[in-house]
């Protein structure tokens, strides 16, 4: 009997620790902010740059990469609403034989997605 509530200890035990070891620690990750050491631009590396020179570099491609991301966003945004836009023009019947056309190209896309060529 003592051997079994030992052995229920040692499992109860176990599964705290795994909780632990395994719990879910996206708060914490979300508050910490990632500094991307962004390559430098072709050919910059052969200019034979000091250590200062390349973290400027970085610096200035920290700045300007999250309004960079931001505009890439906006214009897919602006992209998304104008397609809207060109098929409110078109008649059902258009729509229709859009999304087949769509469709029939739809699969190949996939099938590359999926199956990326081998490097």
């Amino acid at each position: 009997m003592k051997r079994a509530f030992s052995l229920i200890g040692v499992v109860a035990i176990v599964f705290v620790a795994s909780g632990l070891l395994f719990g879910d620690d996206k708060d914490a990750k979300k508050d910490t902010k990632v500094v991307k050491q962004g390559n430098l631009p072709a050919n910059y590396s052969k200019l034979g740059m000091s250590d200062e020179q390349k973290k400027k570099l970085r610096d200035i491609q920290g700045e300007y990469g999250p309004k960079i991301q931001a505009l890439q966003d906006q214009i897919r945004e602006l992209r998304k609403k104008e397609r809207l836009a060109m098929e409110d023009v078109l008649t059902d019947t258009q729509k229709a034989r859009l999304r087949e056309l769509l469709l029939e190209k739809a699969p190949a896309d996939r099938e590359i997605k999926s199956n990326p060529p081998s490097k």
